[in-house]
């Protein structure tokens, strides 16, 4: 019986954009390109569409900071997007960007550096200009540096007033205590946010964002002449020569505990299940993302099913991964639950993910599930945006060329035992997990320890 309603799990893969896929396009091919300046970039054209994407990325991430101070990259890239540049205040900026139809984004990881700049086809070089304001003469004004800070202090300090945020963090202090990227993802010490000076995040952007060891992507239109001066652009006056620098590494420890934090005041309940998941790597991703999308995305996957809709303990449960570095990553199972439910909500999970792990992706619902995840990966293919990024992913992940246009030969191809396989192999028991449940009412669960602070955690080892 269980099969036969398996028939109808229809899902949504939303990791479409975070993913580090070697991606694959099913109508054109990407090439290698040149910019007048000579900068080098892969090129995937969308000849239907409109506009067109660039994303540059940078290698430097937080590593040109020092150490305890990485957090300060997050509060740099807010001041550039929201100081104004160039001489130009916050809303003339937008307002420019508004008149040509165009957007751009910039982000910081602990790794790398992204920007963007989407826009219509025409309007590529002039969206260029804009950006390269922000990039190369952002105003870092006193009055703004106070203000994002005071911004950034008030998000790390409600993030752990939350449920949902109070286990991410405890997660990452459990599975990487002793890291910098702890406090870069956790916005921690708040301390020493608070200390935070203008001179540390003008030093940062001085070779931040330096042109020698860029990567960069284009997609949507064909006038590569087009693209190169655009890029060009953008990249124009910025620094040559990358400050040294070496990522720290990262590597994560899952413990199999069950870890209860006694919140009083939360008006809820959550359930967090951690496990490790593969590296990103050509073939396998395709295996990880069928996975997960039957497990955990939309409301007809395996969990939302079983938690939602069957106990009716929960808002919505769900399953998705976390790239913590590119070669550091997590699958993970969370939903809010109602604490009167808490303990049959957890059960419920156990289950739910124990009959996955062991019988796998059903006979009957497997090719819906690998035909829909081809459509909606074709489909973003359609859209110079999300081929951009998934573009970009696969080429930081060490995608050559042509890896781009063999992703939908690849789902072709995926057959159900070799899925099931890999969630046999990849896919840790429950009780080797790590399991955290944030709830006010400590004994509504039965668990390893109870804590109520973050730094008693070492209690439950």
């Amino acid at each position: 019986m269980k099969r036969l309603l398996r028939f109808f799990t229809f899902y949504l893969v939303s990791f479409l954009i975070a993913l580090g896929l070697h991606t694959a396009s099913f109508a054109a091919e990407v090439t290698q390109q040149t910019t007048p300046a000579g900068f080098q970039y892969w090129h995937y054209p969308i000849p239907s569409a409109k506009r067109s994407a660039v994303v540059i990325t940078w290698p430097s991430g937080i590593s040109t900071l020092p150490a305890g101070q990485e957090v300060a990259a997050r509060l740099g890239i807010d001041l550039m997007l929201n100081g104004g540049a160039g001489g130009k205040t916050p809303d003339e900026l937008i307002a420019d960007f508004g008149d040509l139809d165009a957007g751009s984004r910039l982000f910081v990881t602990p790794e790398e550096i992204v920007g963007f700049i989407v826009t219509p086809n025409k309007e590529a070089f002039k969206a260029a200009t804009i950006a390269n304001l922000v990039l190369k003469q952002p105003t870092f004004s006193a009055n703004w540096f106070k203000r994002q800070k005071q911004k950034l202090v008030q998000q790390s300090i409600g993030r752990n007033k939350v449920v949902l945020g109070i286990g991410w963090s405890l997660s990452r202090e459990i599975m990487m205590p002793n890291h910098s990227y702890k406090n870069y993802y956790s916005l921690l010490p708040l301390a020493e946010l608070k200390s935070f000076e203008l001179e540390t995040i003008k030093k940062w952007h001085q070779t931040a964002f330096a042109t020698d060891g860029v990567t960069i992507v284009a997609t949507g239109t064909t006038d590569v002449q087009q693209l190169g001066e655009a890029i060009d652009k953008a990249l124009e006056g910025l620094p040559t020569k990358q400050a040294k620098f070496v990522h720290r590494t990262l590597k994560i420890n899952v413990p199999g505990k069950v870890v209860i934090f006694h919140a009083p005041k939360a008006s809820k309940s959550m359930i967090l299940t951690f496990g490790k998941a593969p590296a990103a790597k050509a073939r396998q991703d395709v295996y990880l993302n069928t996975a997960l999308g039957v497990l955990g995305y939309g409301k007809r996957s395996r969990l939302f099913k079983a938690v939602r809709t069957g106990l009716r303990a929960s808002y919505g449960f769900r399953a998705g991964y976390i790239d913590y570095t590119r070669n550091q990553r997590l699958f993970h199972m969370s939903g809010e639950v109602e604490t009167s439910k808490l303990q049959a909500g957890l059960d419920t999970v156990r289950q739910t993910y124990n009959e996955f792990r062991k019988d796998g992706i059903g006979f009957i619902e497997f090719p819906f599930a690998r035909r829909y995840y081809r459509q909606r990966i074709e489909a973003s293919l359609l859209k110079p945006r999300d081929a951009a990024y998934l573009l970009m992913n696969g080429r930081m992940n060490g995608a050559s060329l042509n890896d781009f246009t063999s992703l939908s030969t690849q789902i072709d191809n995926m057959s159900r035992d070799q899925v099931n396989k890999f969630i046999k192999k990849e896919f840790a028991p429950f009780n080797q997990l790590l399991t955290i449940i944030v709830t006010p009412n400590a004994t509504a669960v039965k668990g390893d320890c109870i804590i109520t602070a973050y730094d008693q955690w070492k209690s439950c080892f």
